[in-house]
């Protein structure tokens, strides 16, 4: 094999080199920075290859795994959980070449990882001395904190504007003389002679490292993710960049600097060291020198058969917890509601959130003539949020949508003053408590002081976090100030344009006849305390924050007189006393707090009598979840417990976010309705049979699904591998950048997914890694139209990254092996 030298390089070898970089980029999965954590599918980039094949790929790249331990399924397996008929049908769907007894000896195997792809770092790694493969990625990832802060650090690294982050890099370390603590003398001195040019730089090490080019593609992406981390945050920049047609590089910088590094430390290496180095990665790419154990020798097709006999012990667990929902879902069309019945007393629309689940079947075995509905929690509208005094807005709906609209903020401008006045005092307060000046001095004059707050804090006798809207404000000054809906540049809409976006949003609910006397819209948020990851409990619909503002301004649309007598030449007619109610569901204590009551106009009696079922909901589901959190639950003051868990600061799980999840059913409510699915569902109402062109089945498939399908795979990853897809032990975070990410202890590369103490409780695990099931009650033909119209959900659906069922009149499931290929699932 033949390499080529920068100099003999064309412009388009040159051109083609950095094509394969951005490619490499592109297989790295974004993350969002903290104050907007929403989940995120961690194969993203990965889910063109089908799943099996990205689990070898993973192992033997960077000895990730992409599967359970054997143990875990063997626990199953002699649990009942998962019966040999699951595992039959499972082998014979994958590949039936694969006997039952073969299954049952590969458990009795441990699984050995197979070596990963060899780093020139790891070769000089000793005993006796720091490892230099771990000061390498500590000098990238300290550089990086301090690049991307946002207003953490008290010392600014200095900047220019118009330096990429590798110039920014180089200049930084050309004065780091840290490099020389762990055996590197000469670092500073190679780095003179590397262009300060990033493209330059790229060919510069490129030419120390002297790879054929059928191998750069495996090294770069195994060099992305030795700093995955940083390589995520750097994808969510140029996610970003994208939504907005822009351009962003600093991803690709990032992966020059490490290519810079590997240079750099070849150069410092022996020529022993480099031989030795030379001969594994060698042995690495031919496959029939690749041992996976010191004993044994692993061929390609062996090792094949092990990741798919992993497949088919994960498919057979999924099989058997679909088989509970299957029989749960099989119910007639006679048990639909005559649609001539009784007007229900109230109609309360929850987000899809599992969390929702549970809430909505406790909400209405407390009040019978209640309907629930689920929908998207941004409820259909597509709006950035925007504070009095401030001149840049937040998300409030999708990441994976740009803003069409702008909620503003309104009220008093002197709310405003005072709000940001007090915030200014309280940010001068806390730089004088951290400088320099006053770190003796005030903690001897003031600690003292301290000691009722430690004790209030430690006590839970303060309240939780403030959501992000609150700091600087009164209860009585945040009830005076309202979000309005406006356009992006701060005009006011048409009513013709609110009633378009009004008639989506009730299409969407498949709220179009039959109104309830009131109409409630609710959102959902969390109440934690010293959480870094607060955001990931709120409503990912709304870029990871609450979502009482997109339920305020959906109520204040659909209150509207004029908006009401457009939508009746749409054909939706809604009743003048039907009123609709904005409100805030807290996931950690499950209580219901209602909106704008002032500005509502129910009656007194309708009120009462909501506010008690709400009431009597909050406690049957707090019970239900304090179970799995509590040791022993205050069955008579459950509502003092849950509060406490998200006001004590040393508590690692408030509450459990989305562990469970393993399901999402599009379907008519009466489907499911008195079912007990445990909290692990995604519950969208939709009934084909009013959606007759399919735009909402379309909308449903193409962005809700999806969601659930990004917040599955992040829960997924982090439980089976948390090393490498994880954030680690919560105890250990510490911030950095402000809100850019956390890191584990005091150094490291920046932690990604979810922390164990969300998956684990100490003793096992609370969520079981399956992939999503996805149940749609619609016609097959239209199903298999918008698989095959859009490119993500082919790729997840055809490569096995999530499975796709089709429920029929009668509630029998049958589920998608390939294009028009449907067979029923067991009952």
């Amino acid at each position: 094999m033949t390499t080529l030298t920068s100099l003999q390089r064309s412009e388009a070898q040159r051109n083609h080199i950095v094509d394969l970089i951005d490619k490499a980029c592109l297989r790295i999965a974004p993350i969002w920075p903290l104050d907007s954590f929403v989940a995120v599918n961690p194969y993203l980039g990965l889910i063109d290859q089908p799943f099996d094949t990205v689990g070898r790929y993973l192992e033997q790249t960077v000895g990730e795994s992409l599967f359970m331990d054997h143990g875990w399924f063997a626990d199953k397996i002699a649990q009942g959980e998962i019966t040999d008929d699951d595992l039959a049908q499972a082998a014979q769907q994958l590949d039936p070449s694969i006997s039952l007894d073969t299954i049952k000896q590969q458990l009795a195997v441990h699984r050995q990882p197979a070596p990963a792809l060899p780093l020139v770092t790891n070769e000089l790694d000793r005993r006796d001395a720091p490892p230099v493969s771990e000061f390498v990625i500590e000098q990238v990832s300290q550089f990086m904190a301090n690049y991307y802060d946002r207003g953490q650090a008290l010392w600014h690294l200095p900047k220019e504007a118009s330096a990429s982050l590798f110039a920014q890099w180089r200049r930084y370390t050309l004065i780091d003389r840290s490099a020389s603590a762990v055996g590197l003398k000469q670092v500073r001195q190679h780095l003179l002679a590397v262009p300060s040019d990033a493209i330059d730089a790229l060919f510069w090490a490129l030419d120390q490292i002297n790879l054929p080019e059928s191998r750069l593609p495996d090294y770069l992406f195994t060099l992305l993710k030795t700093i995955g981390g940083w390589a995520s945050w750097c994808r969510y920049l140029h996610f970003q960049a994208g939504l907005h047609g822009e351009s962003q590089h600093d991803l690709r910088d990032l992966l020059i600097i490490r290519l810079v590094w590997v240079a750099l430390v070849i150069k410092e290496t022996s020529s022993a060291g480099r031989q030795q180095w030379r001969a594994k990665l060698n042995d690495w790419f031919d496959p029939a020198k690749l041992v996976a154990s010191p004993s044994a020798t692993a061929t390609a097709s062996t090792k094949a058969q092990s990741s798919r006999i992993d497949e088919i012990l994960l498919a057979a667990a999924e099989q058997a917890f679909r088989r509970r929902i299957n029989a749960g879902l099989n119910r007639q069309p006679a048990d639909a509601p005559d649609q001539q019945a009784e007007r229900p007393t109230v109609q309360a629309a929850f987000c899809i959130d599992v969390r929702s689940e549970v809430f909505r079947r406790h909400l209405e075995a407390s009040s019978p003539g209640l309907e629930t509905i689920g929908f998207a929690g941004f409820f259909g509208l597509p709006i950035d949020y925007c504070r009095m005094g401030e001149s840049e807005a937040r998300l409030q709906n999708p990441v994976l949508i740009n803003p069409a609209y702008r909620a503003q903020e309104t009220g008093d401008p002197a709310i405003a003053q005072h709000r940001h006045a007090r915030q200014s005092r309280g940010a001068i307060w806390k730089q004088f408590k951290l400088s320099a000046a006053s770190c003796f001095t005030f903690v001897e004059s003031a600690g003292l002081s301290y000691v009722p707050r430690l004790l209030a804090d430690s006590l839970g006798w303060h309240r939780s976090s403030l959501p992000p809207d609150a700091p600087g404000l009164t209860p009585e000054e945040r009830a005076r100030l309202h979000p309005q809906l406006v356009k992006l540049d701060g005009g006011a809409l048409s009513t013709q344009e609110k009633v378009d976006l009004a008639e989506k949003v009730l299409r969407g609910l498949g709220l179009t006849h039959t109104f309830a006397p009131i109409v409630l819209l609710a959102g959902h948020g969390s109440s934690t305390t010293n959480n870094p990851h607060r955001a990931g409990l709120d409503c990912g619909a709304c870029a990871g924050q609450a979502g009482d503002v997109n339920a305020r301004v959906a109520v204040q649309l659909l209150n509207e007189a004029a908006v009401r007598l457009g939508l009746i030449e749409r054909g939706i007619a809604i009743p003048r006393d039907t009123r609709f109610v904005a409100a805030l569901h807290d996931t950690t204590t499950d209580h219901i707090e209602l909106l704008d009551l002032d500005q509502s106009g129910i009656e007194s009696d309708q009120l009462s009598s909501l506010t008690q079922a709400l009431k009597q909901a909050g406690e049957l589901t707090r019970l239900e979840r304090l179970v799995t959190l509590e040791a022993q639950v205050d069955t008579v003051d459950a509502e003092k417990q849950a509060t406490f868990r998200g006001r004590d600061w040393s508590q690692v799980r408030p509450e459990w976010g989305l562990a469970g999840n393993a399901a999402f059913i599009a379907a008519p409510r009466w489907r499911t309705r008195g079912l007990d699915l445990g909290g692990r569902a995604f519950l969208h109402d939709y009934d084909w049979r009013h959606d007759k062109e399919f735009g909402v089945l379309n909308v449903i498939m193409t962005a809700p699904l999806i969601v659930a399908n990004w917040i599955n795979l992040q829960y997924y990853g982090s439980t089976v591998d948390n090393l490498h897809q994880g954030a680690g032990n919560k105890v250990l975070h510490n911030v950095v950048g402000g809100t850019v990410g956390v890191i584990e202890g005091n150094g490291g590369d920046l932690r990604v997914g979810l922390a164990m103490q969300s998956l684990h409780d100490g003793e096992q695990w609370r969520h079981e890694p399956l992939r999503l099931s996805a149940y749609i009650e619609a016609p097959i033909a239209e199903i298999d139209k918008i698989i095959a119209g859009h490119d993500m959900l082919n790729a997840l659906i055809n490569n096995r990254w999530m499975h796709i069922l089709h429920i029929d009149d009668n509630g029998i499931p049958h589920r998608r092996h390939a294009h028009g290929d449907w067979r029923p699932e067991p009952i």
